[in-house]
């Protein structure tokens, strides 16, 4: 474990948005002993429980509360090489047959990045003959055309009927819930319509490390991405690095 005793980290009750500060107590075997200092009220045995150290995100299942201590079974673990961010967005998860590594990552759509760009470049008329006018027109109507292709794209990957789904993603993984059990260990293909602007599709390549049944007929499931490439990793980042300014000025716009 990467985890030690003494040290203090902040735990995640899953799916509700409830976050505790807590110091590790005892490790013992697969199980974790906390000491939740703001108490152990909401918690109940069987409840889902993220606990984050500096380095390691522990996926755990409530096992037994007595005062403030709160003792956990460890189910699986993953490293925290990114920062994670909440929000809810299209996603599609598909079970891959064969090898993985046969399978890249990707991304659906390269023209939602050139947008901004485009945007930029169409106040330049590259020839003083040209109307500007005329030209303002055409590159409107380029970027029109690219917009539909786009969503052509996104129609043709199942990302525009695709479920939304409440999701705690960074650069190294996905949490979220889905109605199928998938087995630890099982290879799977991840289809994101990240809510950039436009919408950026991506394909990510990633691994189960937990799925268990926290309510009704629903699974607690997250994936470590696996064979990513930069470029994709890196547009996940950019719209977590986004998504946690949007988030902070929200904050910030509701202190008193």
């Amino acid at each position: 474990m990467s985890i030690a005793k003494g040290e203090n980290v902040i735990c995640k009750l899953m799916p509700k948005p409830e976050q505790y500060v807590a110091s590790v107590e005892e490790l013992r075997d697969n199980m974790m002993f906390l000491n939740i200092k703001e108490g152990t009220t909401n918690l109940r045995v069987g409840m889902s429980l993220v606990v984050a150290s500096e380095t390691m995100d522990y996926y755990t299942e409530v096992a037994a509360i007595k005062d403030n201590i709160a003792v956990l079974r460890i189910q699986g673990s993953e490293k925290r090489d990114y920062f994670r961010v909440d929000d809810t967005f299209p996603v599609v998860i598909t079970k891959i047959n064969g090898n993985p590594f046969e399978r890249k990552s990707k991304i659906i759509s390269e023209y939602g990045l050139e947008l901004s760009d485009m945007r930029t470049y169409s106040v330049d008329v590259p020839d003083e003959n040209i109307s500007p006018v005329l030209w303002k027109m055409l590159v409107d109507i380029n970027m029109k055309i690219g917009l539909i292709l786009d969503r052509l794209f996104l129609e043709h990957e199942g990302l525009m009927k695709a479920p939304e789904r409440a999701v705690s993603i960074s650069g190294s993984g996905i949490r979220l819930l889905l109605d199928e059990k998938y087995e630890l260990h099982e290879n799977v293909s991840v289809k994101m319509l990240l809510p950039s602007s436009p919408p950026i599709g991506v394909t990510v390549i990633g691994v189960v490390v937990l799925s268990e049944k926290v309510m009704g007929a629903q699974y607690d499931t997250a994936i470590s991405f696996t064979n990513i490439e930069e470029g994709v990793r890196d547009e996940i980042i950019q719209y977590t690095l986004k998504r946690q300014r949007e988030v902070l000025r929200t904050q910030r716009g509701l202190k008193p």
